[in-house]
């Protein structure tokens, strides 16, 4: 199955083509709903390390549609939690970032697009384990 390309903002292709190698790799028939997290295992507020991140898509049709990108990372002292640091809401067509709130998503284009790019050099790189969730 193809996912959807985002029209309101050109997304990158490699992102797409990592998302449906990776859709196309699960073997669960009739699933609607799927969400990918992404994390280093070595990733802690102590050493850094990269972000987790959580990628959610639904069926809707014969395609697949973003439904968000969140990228977590570790905030706050002397006991820090992993909270959300940038989030792209593609159905609502917003940016979340933890330092400069929401935002239409195509007021954040070039940030959007260098994490995007940044994941993929990540995944590319197999900095991440994968778990797969699916409804």
């Amino acid at each position: 199955m193809k996912i959807y390309r985002e029209t309101t903002l050109p997304l990158p292709e490699l992102f797409y083509e990592l998302l449906e190698r990776q859709l196309a790799a699960l073997n669960i028939p009739n699933i609607n709903i799927v969400t990918f997290n992404y994390r280093d295992p070595d990733y802690s507020y102590e050493c850094g390390g990269y972000h987790p991140v959580e990628i959610n898509l639904y069926r809707q049709g014969e395609y697949w549609h973003l439904n968000y990108f969140t990228d977590f990372a570790y905030c706050g002292g002397p006991f820090p939690e992993l909270e959300k640091e940038m989030e792209v809401l593609f159905q609502e067509k917003e940016v979340y970032n933890s330092f400069f709130g929401r935002c239409y998503l195509e007021h954040a284009d070039s940030l959007v697009r260098l994490l995007l790019e940044n994941f993929c050099n990540y995944i590319e790189m197999e900095v991440y384990q994968v778990q797969v969730s699916a409804d």
